[in-house]
């Protein structure tokens, strides 16, 4: 617990220094489903007490991080940091990423999702053929959470300098389950208008179906991780029904490449990323 104090205590003077804020999601009321988490949040630090990762999310949040009102060019993106959905790689993909943004003049959403208890003890002793179904029940909640973020983001894009038709939202590995979860079972409020699933592991990903308005979408992986081989699928699904779809498939990158620099082919991605926002009209 002192732990967790320490760590948001921290967060908070972060934010105040450069405008940024936590928004709870649900008004701060206790979600549905929260039945299922029963531990105590945790968050790991480094030595310069940035928050690396944070495990047993119970009480989703909204990181937002807005670049300089000068440089705002209307566009949002929600950030889902992977993990497995028994932790969040926070400051790998959530922070890194929105400093990227900030850097592009597009605002940061870092969505702080539920994850699953940890240690979760069913999952230590299930077979690699069962493990998807012990996710599901944790992807819903977290599946909730992307939908209530996008909603959440709409309906204050005037207090943020947005477009409210140019909300995205970015998710790697098991965020990248969320974001394809989303992308297919999302309501007319929850719609978001282009999804970026990174590496998404696609195993325990929600919905059959895709919709008859499907957001165009940007899909990225390397060829050389195992986690990721259900994207092609996933391109094949939106290609067949005739839906905007453009996919990258490096060479080497392994699992995990985020926005960081490797010196491996998947560094280019946040560039082509740039130039498809620009083609689709997501970015001025």
């Amino acid at each position: 617990m002192k732990n967790l104090a320490i760590a948001l205590f921290l967060i908070m003077i972060t934010y105040c220094s450069y405008g940024q804020k936590i928004i709870p999601l649900y008004n701060g009321e206790t979600p549905q489903g929260n039945e299922l988490l029963t531990l105590e949040e945790r968050v790991r630090l480094d030595e310069n007490d940035e928050i690396v990762t944070i495990r047993n999310v119970s009480m989703p949040t909204l990181t937002v991080i807005q670049p300089k009102e000068e440089n705002n060019r209307g566009t949002a993106l929600i950030i889902c940091p992977g993990g497995g959905f028994q932790g969040l790689a926070y400051q790998q993909e959530g922070t890194a990423t929105a400093k990227w943004c900030v850097e592009n003049g597009i605002t940061a959403f870092i969505l702080k999702y539920r994850l699953m208890p940890f240690p979760y003890a069913e999952l230590d002793k299930a077979n690699p053929s069962q493990r998807d179904s012990l996710f599901m029940k944790f992807v819903h909640l977290a599946v909730a959470d992307g939908l209530e973020a996008i909603k959440y983001v709409r309906n204050h894009a005037s207090e943020y300098g947005l477009d409210p038709a140019r909300i995205g939202i970015v998710g790697y590995s098991a965020g990248g389950t969320l974001v394809g979860s989303v992308a297919h079972i999302y309501t007319s409020e929850s719609r978001p208008d282009f999804v970026v699933p990174i590496y998404a592991y696609c195993g325990a990903m929600l919905g059959d179906e895709v919709p008859t308005d499907a957001p165009p979408m940007f899909l990225v992986w390397a060829a050389d991780d195992q986690i990721a081989s259900g994207n092609p699928g996933l391109y094949e699904k939106w290609k067949k029904a005739g839906k905007s779809i453009e996919m990258h498939s490096f060479y080497s990158g392994g699992h995990g490449f985020s926005v960081i620099k490797q010196d491996k082919p998947s560094d280019i991605w946040p560039e082509l990323f740039m130039d498809w926002m620009e083609y689709q009209g997501f970015i001025e």
